[in-house]
């Protein structure tokens, strides 16, 4: 008997995208159960343009440093312009691909063009999507310190999520060196052998700069730090009653839920994460879904100027290949 054709990717990838928009549309509904259209459109409606624009400002610029970010990560071979153009590209990508590792998928992608250290590239651009992953712990557990018992939150969990967040990176940083040498040991003959050495490289190349990654932690910290507080300005202006140190509190838990691969860029998944850590904080659920929803209009409106920049911009020409590998 003759098998059944596979599924073109391209249906699978239509497919897939059908069900995260789905899966959007689904929590949205369910969430407006308990939280009334007419009150969040009525919140939003009260937003000033003048602080949104302001927000977006400091969005794009919370953005380009994170690009300086990630350029320091994967070594500052790529020039700042490029970095920056793909960074946005990737927060472009970020709107319809799952989670935030499409966006990281796509910023390396484009920067890897002719170059000869892709596989630096990548393990560079994986360490940075890990400092961030650890930086929104952190934060999570500084707003769950600032609220204290008045916001009735035990900052224990987060603290230890926190410490060990923090303990694994400093331990991983002074690992890098041991696995690079294991890995280069370990190495069989071939293919494989090669793409295991390029590794080892790259991490050995990351070893010999432990400045780089407690600096890109840094400023990890203080952009999304920063993003959170934005989400509480916004609240605040739609008279959502929030406090600041809520936002902290919530908002990179929200973040981390929202980068799951199951929903439309995070769209009604965040919204209901905020709205559940607010409610045991007394926070009504329209404000914050309202403030929340505000938020993401910024996030939409970055992401399709960086995809407009990289649709009129000319391709970058390919750069020469290093003489090095890795």
């Amino acid at each position: 008997m003759a098998e059944s054709p596979a599924t073109p990717p391209g249906k699978k990838s239509r497919a897939t995208g059908f069900l995260r928009i789905g899966v959007s549309a689904l929590v949205l509904a369910a969430l407006l159960r308990f939280a009334p259209v007419e009150a969040i459109v009525a919140q939003i409606a009260r937003l000033s343009p003048s602080l949104w624009l302001g927000v977006f400002v400091a969005f794009l610029a919370g953005h380009a440093l994170s690009a300086a970010k990630w350029r320091w990560m994967i070594g500052a071979s790529v020039p700042y312009p490029r970095a920056l153009k793909a960074h946005f590209a990737g927060l472009a990508a970020n709107l319809a691909l799952p989670g935030v590792a499409g966006g990281d998928i796509v910023r390396a992608g484009l920067v890897m063009k002719g170059s000869g250290r892709k596989t630096a590239l990548a393990v560079g651009s994986l360490a940075d999507r890990l400092i961030d992953t650890a930086s929104l712990t952190v934060i999570a557990a500084v707003g769950a310190f600032w609220l204290g018992a008045r916001g009735g939150v035990d900052p224990a969990a987060l603290s230890l999520a926190a410490a060990t967040a923090i303990g694994v990176g400093v331990g991983g940083v002074a690992l890098i060196g041991p696995i690079s040498r294991l890995l280069r040991k370990s190495a069989p003959g071939g293919k494989i052998g090669v793409v295991l050495s390029d590794v080892a490289d790259a991490l050995e190349e990351l070893a010999r700069r432990p400045a780089a990654l407690f600096g890109c932690a840094l400023i990890s910290f203080g952009v999304q730090f920063g993003f959170a507080v934005l989400n509480a300005l916004i609240a605040q202006n739609l008279g959502a009653g929030t406090s600041i140190a809520s936002w902290v509190f919530a908002w990179p838990l929200a973040k981390l839920v929202a980068t799951l691969p199951i929903s439309f860029g995070g769209l009604g998944v965040r919204e209901a994460s905020l709205a559940g850590l607010m409610a045991p904080l007394g926070y009504p659920a329209a404000g914050v879904v309202a403030a929340s929803l505000a938020w993401q209009t910024i996030q939409y409106a970055a992401g399709g100027l960086g995809a407009l920049a990289q649709g009129l911009s000319k391709s970058d020409a390919p750069e020469p290949a290093e003489a090095h590998r890795g």
